[in-house]
């Protein structure tokens, strides 16, 4: 039985007079009540004029057992009213619902009626195209949740929530369509999930972290968007999503390398230009990784293999410095990552100018005062252009590059290419939720081949690719 002066003594304790708690005491059913709420996390329009009024202007006597059908008839919520212990009411109220404790009833009833500021849905910053839909992801769950259920209209869409963190008691949504997704990896991202033991969930990242086989390896093995047309996608491909409160991105297993080399957008147009330019980012990124550290391997060691006259060229180009090439690459790469650190956080306004003040004057000003050559320049620029064609690889493209700069300085041509190879073997074996990291190549998928380097067209894409495992084989007659 509550008493209600103890049970509102005890929850002022447990919140050490926070000052956004709320208790609001009245009459009504004959005896004394309390709403207790924290500010700013209800709809208060709502809460005034379909519960709290209706509650005041009642003056009729209610048995304890009769409470939760009384509220039933006589309140208006917008969600189903819920019972909960009296002890379960000061993590109700932070979470953000609102709970009535009425003298002398068994129990607390829960009314959740939650409303505070969402940022609206845009375009996200890093997903931009062409042609496609637009609309991105916001950190509110509810509103993410309710985008994917807006474009995948079938009961089969399951949404299951879980609470992760011992203080901030996030919720994490796992999405999949039944019938098409793998229940083994459905099971086993429930699994992973409700084992994390943590104090907080700040955003999907940490999440993330926990979800992968290996988290010490430099690569993501889960997949990330910030658009609701992607998760679709994946979730009709048989993946299975993750939506974290507070986070406007989702994550999707099982997630396969080959996934950060295509674009929403490789959909929404015709085969051939999306083939051109899949071909072009594993391009861009093999440029990214690789040219910095074959253009120290062969000025280093392997000279001899430059034609004549582009070995004068650069012979001129470096006469003077003071640096050897190994070392002036590394320094030209530091200067690189500081700018590009620098420009993401500073202002947006300062950001263009700090641009081009660091690119064309320190730049032009170190190459003419003989400090570097302009080869070494140059072959950084087109690195990083090359590296932000695949913006989701950036991250760990930048570090493989340095690595390969380091270990082209001291093995020279043959250690680039036995680091190739070593790569290639190490993400070969790289396994997470049953799917290898290499596939459809590692190991050979031949029907999936027409999603990968080759965009066939959406009409031969008649069944849903062989590296995600699923239920359902078939997506189209």
């Amino acid at each position: 039985m509550i008493q209600l002066d103890g049970e509102i003594e005890k929850i002022k304790n447990e919140f050490a007079d926070a000052a956004d708690l709320i208790v609001l005491r009245f009459k009504a059913m004959g005896v004394g009540c309390a709403f207790v709420w924290a500010d700013g996390i209800i709809d208060k329009e709502v809460f005034e004029l379909n519960i709290v009024r209706p509650l005041k202007t009642s003056r009729k006597k209610i048995k304890s057992q009769d409470i939760l059908a009384f509220l039933n008839e006589r309140t208006r919520p917008t969600t189903p009213i819920k019972e909960a212990e009296p002890g379960e009411v000061p993590d109700i109220v932070a979470a953000g619902d609102i709970a009535l404790l009425v003298d002398g009833a068994p129990s607390a009833y829960i009314f959740s009626e939650r409303k505070y500021a969402v940022r609206a849905i845009a375009e996200p910053p890093v997903s931009n195209v062409l042609r496609g839909p637009r609309e991105g992801f916001v950190e509110d769950m509810k509103t993410n949740m309710t985008m994917l259920r807006r474009r995948l209209r079938t009961p089969k869409l399951r949404m299951t929530v879980k609470t992760v963190g011992r203080l901030s008691g996030t919720a994490v949504c796992v999405v999949h369509i039944d019938g098409v997704a793998d229940p083994k990896v459905v099971a086993e991202v429930g699994r992973k999930i409700e084992a994390i033991d943590i104090d907080g969930v700040v955003e999907a990242a940490y999440i993330a972290r926990h979800l992968e086989d290996d988290n010490r390896s430099l690569f993501e093995q889960v997949g990330s968007t910030e658009k609701p047309d992607i998760a679709m996608a994946k979730l009709l491909e048989g993946r299975v999503a993750v939506v974290v409160d507070g986070s406007p991105v989702v994550l999707t297993v099982p997630f396969v390398m080959f996934e950060h080399l295509q674009s929403s957008e490789d959909y929404y147009i015709k085969s051939y230009r999306a083939t051109l330019l899949r071909c072009i980012r594993v391009m861009a990124l093999a440029i990214a990784i690789f040219l910095p550290a074959a253009y120290v391997a062969l000025q280093e060691f392997q000279y001899q293999m430059f034609p004549l006259k582009f070995l004068i060229t650069i012979m001129n180009s470096v006469y003077g410095i003071p640096l050897t090439p190994t070392l002036e690459m590394l320094v030209v790469l530091t200067v690189f990552e500081i700018l590009s650190e620098a420009s993401v956080r500073m202002p947006r306004y300062i950001g263009t100018a700090l641009s081009i003040v660091g690119a064309l004057i320190l730049g032009n000003i170190a190459v003419s005062a003989g400090l570097l050559s302009m080869p070494t320049v140059l072959i950084i620029s087109v690195s990083t252009i090359g590296m932000y064609c695949v913006p989701d690889e950036a991250n760990t493209a930048s570090v493989l590059r340095l690595t390969f700069v380091a270990v082209a300085g001291v093995l020279g041509l043959l250690g680039v290419m036995l680091g190739a190879v070593a790569l290639i073997a190490y993400l070969a074996d790289l396994r997470n939720f049953g799917t290898s990291y290499l596939a459809p190549f590692a190991p050979a998928l031949t029907p999936d081949w027409k999603d990968a380097f080759f965009k066939g067209s959406v009409t031969e894409q008649t069944t849903r690719p062989y590296s995600v495992p699923t239920r359902n084989r078939r997506r189209m007659k």
